[in-house]
């Protein structure tokens, strides 16, 4: 009978295993990475230049909507904001603009436009804009590369304008 028990106990622990990595299978393939190297700031200032537009669309939209803090391509946070059909103009947008993971709130009024995430929540990095930053300092010449003096988990800028900086960010 105590060898059933065994049998039984070691049975739920691989049950228990194919769960666990079944859902962080998941979760992986629908997080924020895609793989693509982080683009050029000079691809950034032009993307950005060339489609102001439609940056200038995504933020009235955005502040259309609050309370909403978080617009990805497959998630909205919080969830009960949007209609689907918003949710689509904003992922047309998303794909028009090549930004992979969305855009979200950053502080009381300042925007952040995520065009390149790589690796996970701990050893990953993102690039893109920051729409009005309230505080964009330390501010680079280039994002190109991670400069040597950006801590981690601090944001990075470089300026394109008086509203708009590149912003890279970086975990190790």
């Amino acid at each position: 009978m105590q060898w059933i028990k065994r049998i039984l106990i070691i049975f739920s622990a691989l049950v228990l295993l194919e769960v666990v990595g079944g859902v962080g299978f998941v979760w992986y393939a629908s997080s924020d990475i895609r793989e693509r190297e982080h683009v050029s700031d000079e691809v950034l200032i032009n993307n950005l230049e060339s489609h102001t537009e439609r940056y200038q669309r995504l933020i009235a939209m955005f502040r259309e909507d609050h309370p909403v803090a978080v617009v990805h391509p497959d998630w909205i946070s919080p969830d009960y904001v949007i209609t689907e059909d918003r949710w689509a103009e904003y992922q047309s947008l998303f794909d028009e603009l090549e930004l992979d993971a969305g855009m979200r709130a950053w502080g009381e009024s300042s925007i952040w436009f995520i065009a390149t995430a790589q690796g996970l929540v701990t050893g990953g990095s993102s690039k893109g804009y920051m729409y009005k930053p309230e505080r964009h300092t330390p501010v680079f010449p280039s994002l190109d590369e991670i400069p040597k003096s950006l801590q981690a988990n601090v944001k990075g800028y470089r300026k394109i304008n008086d509203e708009w900086y590149i912003v890279l960010v970086w975990d190790d």
